[in-house]
């Protein structure tokens, strides 16, 4: 008995349910928004970005503008407080006193000796007018041409060490004024209209007092 095989091919159509399988649908209690809620919702976030930031530039624009008249109104007052050391300031002196540069002076209205008018200076909390320089001489000099009278300045001659020296201990420098007439022992100087000279101590002079102005 012959033995043979069959073979059939079968061709089987494919499902069609599944090439047309429809997605699964949403449960019936979720909620569906529209299009335009999602747009909306949107809007509305970059609408609170832009209001929280205009509400940081404003609060910045207003601490500026206040920290402003502060800022002017301190540079005010430390100006106030500096303007007396400036060379155009003219200093607080007490009544009777003249300013002149950073000096308060004091004019005799007698005349006594040298060392009364020291002594008057020194219960005043000043001193004897010191010249610093040529322009200040020419100051004072003109100054007793105005008043018609000749002072006594803080300037004396040590016989022993053979030298001008001013009240405060420093020598008389070459620059800052020449004494005329002779050195000689309780010799102090006198400033005159046109000079500096060498006048006895124990002459009767007037005097001119100098202390530093005290700021308030």
């Amino acid at each position: 008995m012959d033995e043979s095989m069959v073979y059939i091919n079968l061709n089987l159509p494919r499902t069609r349910g599944l090439r047309n399988a429809s997605p699964p649908s949403l449960p019936s209690d979720v909620c569906q928004c529209p299009h335009w809620h999602r747009l909306a919702l949107k809007l509305g976030c970059a609408g609170l970005i832009l209001l929280l930031l205009s509400l940081t530039g404003l609060s910045i624009l207003v601490r500026v503008l206040v920290q402003k008249p502060i800022e002017k109104c301190s540079m005010s007052a430390q100006e106030i407080m500096t303007e007396p050391t400036g060379r155009s300031a003219i200093p607080p002196c007490l009544k009777d006193w003249q300013p002149y540069r950073d000096k308060c002076l004091l004019i005799s209205q007698i005349s006594r000796p040298w060392s009364e008018g020291l002594a008057d200076c020194s219960v005043r909390g000043a001193t004897l007018l010191l010249i610093e320089d040529q322009e200040e001489l020419r100051y004072f000099q003109d100054f007793s041409k105005r008043e018609g009278h000749q002072f006594f300045i803080g300037l004396k001659y040590l016989k022993v060490e053979q030298m001008w020296k001013w009240t405060n201990g420093f020598t008389l420098h070459p620059d800052q004024l020449r004494v005329t007439g002779k050195d000689k022992d309780n010799s102090c100087a006198v400033i005159s209209q046109t000079e500096v000279f060498s006048d006895s101590c124990s002459a009767d002079n007037r005097w001119v007092c100098q202390k530093k102005p005290k700021y308030v």
